[in-house]
């Protein structure tokens, strides 16, 4: 846990638990297992992966369910991935709420398979695929990730489930950290589900902090080059968008993050290296944006109705890439996109109006929303739910 995210649970007014770790990693001598004698479909190879984090069910709930015991709570908010957080509140009697913070984030149908990235379904081919596809992950997570979260529930006198998505199913409430208008939707929605929109963390930044580089001309845009801040082996993919930026008629703003070293990059005359700049001070000036598509920085982009270039490299950002793809609001390109092929991306965003159209449609929907708020709100309600 890092020193800042330390001073913020200080600054809320909240008190950290130390966690109890167990005497063995729950994931020591746990071997990542493929669907069929060791293979996996490539789109799905990261399922196991995702699925093997129940085997840290049984700490959770022990963890939880001991400091129930030691003081009593009105709600239990967990994040979604902990469901043996999830059975300890539910064991207690406790009402609680599971942060969604990724999406799709279980199979549901009319939803494509998470992870590949894919678009909505278009006839039987589609709906095939996502059959498939949404039986694999069932199959992976029960095959890996049920076995502990069983043992969880068992250890608190819960009866088995048949899948981990189950866990869900018996929560107060699942709060999405994203916009509705954002997702795709779900043929049979759960009635406990509730989007309330992604909190900003960046509120109150003074937008005077930060100001954009000079233009040479009226009519030069400012583009937002904004990867992540963590280390997801996104050192070429910036060579290629630098070597992309230098044929562009554009002001470029990389922003490396501390995961990249400034030394490693030379920047053309037209594209400023920053560190960092806290988003709420440059977005309000970006015309369009280069994004791996991590979820917070999509929204934030979307509110200030930014087209964007999808670039997604792990985890959920294909699905996210495939969203704002889907809504008209920006181009996706591979990982491996050639600085040919990103520097025709950000031109057609730049010059095309129907991508700024879609970005504005969605935009605006997010920037209505309040999060923080929305989230608060539910969260209150649920202390009046009896147990």
């Amino acid at each position: 846990m890092s020193e800042r995210f330390r001073e913020r649970i200080a600054a809320a007014g909240a008190v950290q638990v130390p966690f109890e770790e167990p005497a063995v990693h729950p994931l020591a001598g746990v071997p990542t297992r493929g669907l069929l004698r060791g293979w996996t479909p490539a789109p799905y190879k990261r399922e196991s992966e995702w699925a093997r984090v129940s085997l840290w069910s049984p700490s959770w709930a022990q963890n939880v369910t001991r400091e129930l015991r030691r003081e009593s709570a009105d709600v239990v908010v967990a994040d979604f991935e902990l469901r043996g957080a999830l059975a300890a509140a539910e064991a207690a009697r406790v009402p609680h709420a599971a942060l969604v913070h990724a999406i799709p984030w279980r199979t549901a149908s009319g939803v494509p398979p998470r992870g590949p990235g894919f678009p909505p379904a278009q006839g039987p081919r589609g709906q095939l695929r996502d059959l498939l596809g949404n039986a694999i992950i069932e199959r992976v997570q029960a095959r890996d990730g049920l076995p502990p979260l069983n043992r969880a529930r068992a250890q608190l006198g819960l009866r088995p489930l048949r899948s981990p998505f189950d866990q869900y199913d018996v929560a107060h409430r699942v709060l999405i950290l994203a916009s509705q208008a954002f997702d795709f939707p779900a043929r049979h929605p759960s009635p406990n589900v509730r989007y309330v929109g992604t909190p900003f963390d960046d509120a109150g930044v003074p937008s005077d902090c930060w100001r954009p580089p000079p233009a040479s001309s009226a009519n030069d845009p400012l583009v937002l080059v904004s990867l992540s801040t963590l280390n997801q082996g996104q050192t070429a993919l910036m060579h290629c968008i630098l070597a992309a930026a230098a044929s562009l008629r554009a002001r470029i703003v990389v922003t490396l993050g501390p995961s990249l070293d400034r030394s490693e990059f030379i920047a053309p005359p037209n594209v400023t290296l920053e560190t960092f700049v806290p988003h709420a001070a440059v977005l309000p000036h970006v015309t369009g944006m280069v994004t791996q598509c991590g979820l917070g920085t999509l929204a934030k982009a979307l509110a200030h109705e930014i087209p964007l270039v999808c670039l997604p490299l792990v985890g959920d950002q294909p699905d996210n890439a495939a969203r704002v793809e889907a809504r008209g609001a920006g181009v996706r390109l591979p990982a491996d996109a050639t600085a040919e092929q990103i520097r025709s991306a950000l031109q057609r965003i730049l010059d095309e109006p129907s991508f700024r159209d879609g970005a504005r449609r969605l935009g605006r929907t997010i920037a209505a929303e309040a999060g923080v708020r929305t989230a608060a709100d539910e969260l209150e309600s649920l202390v009046k739910v009896p147990a």
